[in-house]
């Protein structure tokens, strides 16, 4: 992995661990206030400073993090601390919030599910100062849409509040996308449980094990966010609004659910497991007990093949295996050999060892 080139370097140093997924660097703003709204693509990063300062909410959103040296200059127009642009930067790190003195950042996890039905983890960082917000992402597609048509539609309390409660919004958004990611689950482990219960083969127990590391690989993405939520409701200082203390908390309470049902899910796929592993030994056992069966036969069947093998003759001894002269012998042992098959298979039935 990419990250593993800052061995040696300082800190601080930017270095960006992701891919390229975006040509250019593109910078739109939504500049708005309850009576208007002004949105627009910047081109020129000297307008920046104007959105820092200005008397209307703002929100920067940054797509395409490959070009080091323009994420570094909007951090200097923004007093963005080396520490958290190196963070930005590094799109493996775990969603965390830190508390600076002229604003928040915060990292999440967006999660949504590529063609191959597979996740697809992107990070978005966030910067929150009093009056703007600024997020940092890999790629165009985004679950931000929804947000961007209210703004300009001037629908509910978006416009009329302040550049937390936008982010509360931005991150319920991201929060909201990953129950749909449960219910896309959800079907996925009840065929699994349908598979492995009526006929389970060696594709299920690679199904099943795919699965379940896409539901560790999920927790690990949402689980700090959980975090990071709740440190939110416990801020208390200009960056977050009284009046968005229980959106907060409500987003809180989603994640709590979602990372319960996560752990849920997880124990039903170690069930699975479990039961796709009885399954297959009761299958051994069954085979084990067949070849037991066809053995514990043959074995009496073999004895008196081998007796009637040995090579004594009877002209030296009336008593020399007087059955080799008789005109009946040989159907008299194929005859006396099913009767004992017959009898232990019998016996078996009757001890239900068949």
């Amino acid at each position: 992995m990419q990250q593993l080139n800052k061995r040696g370097m300082y800190p601080g140093a930017l270095l960006f661990t992701g891919k390229k997924k975006v040509e250019e660097i593109k910078i739109t703003v939504f500049d708005f206030d309850a009576d208007s709204l002004n949105e627009r693509e910047i081109k020129n990063l000297n307008e920046l400073p104007d959105f820092k300062q200005g008397a209307k909410i703002s929100w920067l959103n940054i797509t395409g993090l490959h070009d080091i040296k323009t994420i570094e200059k909007i951090g200097e127009i923004f007093g963005i601390h080396p520490l958290v642009l190196e963070d930005i930067l590094n799109v493996q790190h775990s969603p965390k919030i830190d508390n600076y003195e002229d604003y928040l950042f915060i990292v999440a996890k967006m999660i949504d599910l590529d063609p191959l039905q597979q996740l697809n983890i992107e990070q978005v960082s966030f910067i929150l100062g009093k009056n703007y917000l600024i997020t940092f992402q890999e790629d165009e597609e985004d679950l931000f849409e929804v947000i961007r048509q209210r703004l300009r539609e001037n629908l509910g309390r978006l416009r009329k509040s302040g550049s937390d409660y936008l982010m509360y919004r931005l991150l319920d958004a991201i929060v909201d996308n990953y129950f749909l990611l449960l219910d896309n689950l959800d079907k996925r482990i009840e065929k699994m449980e349908d598979k492995i219960f009526l006929d389970p083969d060696r594709a299920s127990i690679t199904s099943l094990h795919i699965l379940r590391k896409e539901l560790t690989r999920l927790r690990r993405a949402v689980y700090p966010l959980r975090d990071v939520i709740f440190s939110l409701e416990k801020e208390r200082e200009a960056f977050i609004k009284k009046t968005t203390y229980m959106f907060l908390r409500d987003l809180g309470d989603h994640l709590k659910h979602f990372v319960d049902s996560i752990d849920q899910h997880r124990d039903a796929m170690n069930g699975l497991f479990d039961v796709y592993l009885s399954h297959s030994s009761f299958r051994i056992n069954e085979v084990i007990k067949f070849l037991t069966v066809i053995s514990s036969i043959f074995i009496p069947l073999t004895f008196i093949a081998g007796v009637y093998g040995m090579n004594f003759k009877t002209e030296a001894s009336k008593w020399n295996m007087p059955e080799l002269t008789w005109a009946l012998g040989y159907p008299f042992v194929i005859l006396f050999m099913l009767i004992v098959a017959l009898g232990m298979i019998l016996y078996f039935k009757k001890k239900k060892w068949l």
